[in-house]
């Protein structure tokens, strides 16, 4: 069996409008999350992954290879794949934090921000369909909305504290074997302040 070869380390992070908008598409999210979690896949694996053709596919990861989000991995031992992989360990955007405060930016991180809750969603409703048809699963795919009072302070705090209760579950983070029967969970945190209460 060929050894995997290793990602280059470090975090990827997006500070330019036309980035982000790169990785907005329905496509390209779904290959990013198998991506970044370690998987290294050719064009035709991404493909399955989100249900479009091969050659659309080696499209959308030239895309995101412009980009620096994905880099290609060596040729198979044949030649014939070239497979992608991740550009990093971890991907984030920064565009407030770059001053790209403008109407290109903010168009870019909304649409980015629909489209990965779009994903979010399509999981959480296949999880929940098909987590009753199997008691292993069952009670184990968790929806949940509340508000909460906190100050800036405090929301900082809570989403670090969050992030380290699941840095050991990460996959190809610190989990680098799958323990047996274990499965893929999708995960997202929203703690998005309401600027109108």
């Amino acid at each position: 069996m060929a050894r995997r070869p290793a990602p280059p380390k470090g975090d990827v992070v997006l500070t330019d409008a036309s980035a982000v908008r790169a990785l907005a598409h329905p496509a390209r999210l779904a290959v990013i999350d198998a991506l970044y979690a370690g998987e290294v896949l050719t064009a035709t694996q991404c493909a399955a992954l989100a249900g479009i053709t091969p050659s659309a596919m080696s499209y959308h990861l030239r895309a995101l290879e412009k980009h620096g989000i994905v880099v290609r991995a060596e040729a198979s031992a044949d030649g014939r794949e070239r497979p992608w992989m991740r550009a990093g360990d971890r991907l984030s955007t920064a565009l407030r934090e770059q001053g790209r405060t403008g109407r290109g930016a903010a168009a870019a991180s909304g649409l980015l921000v629909e489209q990965s809750m779009a994903l979010d969603s399509d999981r959480l409703r296949r999880a929940m369909a098909s987590d009753g048809d199997d008691d292993t699963w069952a009670r184990t795919t968790t929806y949940s909305r509340d508000l909460l009072v906190l100050t800036p302070e405090e929301a900082r705090a809570l989403r670090e504290s969050i992030e380290a209760v699941v840095e050991p579950y990460l996959a190809d983070r610190r989990r680098t074997k799958r323990p047996k029967g274990a499965s893929t969970f999708g995960f997202s945190i929203v703690l998005a302040r309401d600027p109108d209460a």
